[in-house]
């Protein structure tokens, strides 16, 4: 314990980071190197990373605890109003980053959505389990914890930081990821750092995951 606590912030950062996303970062990583045209989000997949979110985040919380933090500091708590907010986040941010994504195939001719092909092939137990701490999960750590320890260093700082990491957990969705997710991660550290407030962004992302996720037919 007191070798946590004589961790200097920046010190602290890195470890967190690599625990609660440095196995998602591998898996992303090896996953775009084989180029993998279709994504399949199944039962093992949805299973493995719930798996391994409950294992890294409770052991990353266990951390911020004897470091002083507690999950208030990040602005983790249930209201209406922060639900209703995320509703319509969801609804600005996929307006503008589909505006994005048409401007960029009108500039260059390219279509990077149709290089990829994902197929959503999970049960509704998967999904629900998913959806109840992925979202959470994610927006805690990768948004509220980085802005908050990198808050000195400015916004923009932060934002880069939140924005990146998020990237390149998702780089295995293949070319379409620059042009979604990582504007995703912007407005998402932005309205973070104005709001400081993370459920709003749980439950845009949680919204988001329903549509991607949930079992058709």
């Amino acid at each position: 314990m007191s070798l946590l606590r004589r961790l200097s912030p920046r010190g602290e950062l890195l470890p967190i980071n690599l625990l609660c996303f440095g196995p998602f970062a591998w898996m992303s990583i090896t996953g775009a190197l084989r180029r993998e045209i279709v994504l399949l989000y199944d039962d093992r997949r949805l299973y493995t990373i719930v798996a391994i979110e409950i294992v890294c985040g409770t052991l990353a919380l266990l951390i911020l605890r004897a470091r002083g933090w507690n999950l208030r500091d990040l602005g983790v708590r249930f209201t209406m109003p922060d639900t209703i907010a995320g509703f319509g986040l969801f609804i600005v941010a996929n307006i503008l980053i589909y505006w994005l994504n048409e401007i960029f195939t009108f500039l260059t001719g390219l279509n990077p959505a149709a290089m990829t092909t994902p197929v959503a092939a999970a049960s509704w137990p998967a999904v629900i389990l998913i959806l109840a701490i992925d979202p959470l999960y994610e927006e805690t750590f990768e948004v509220g914890y980085n802005m908050r320890a990198t808050e000195r260093d400015g916004a923009w700082f932060g934002v880069t930081l939140s924005a990146g990491v998020r990237l390149v957990c998702h780089l295995y969705q293949g070319p379409i990821a620059p042009l979604t997710i990582l504007p995703l991660g912007i407005i998402f550290a932005l309205v973070y750092w104005k709001w400081r407030r993370i459920w709003p962004l749980a439950v845009a992302h949680g919204v988001a995951g329903f549509f991607a996720l949930a079992p058709k037919g």
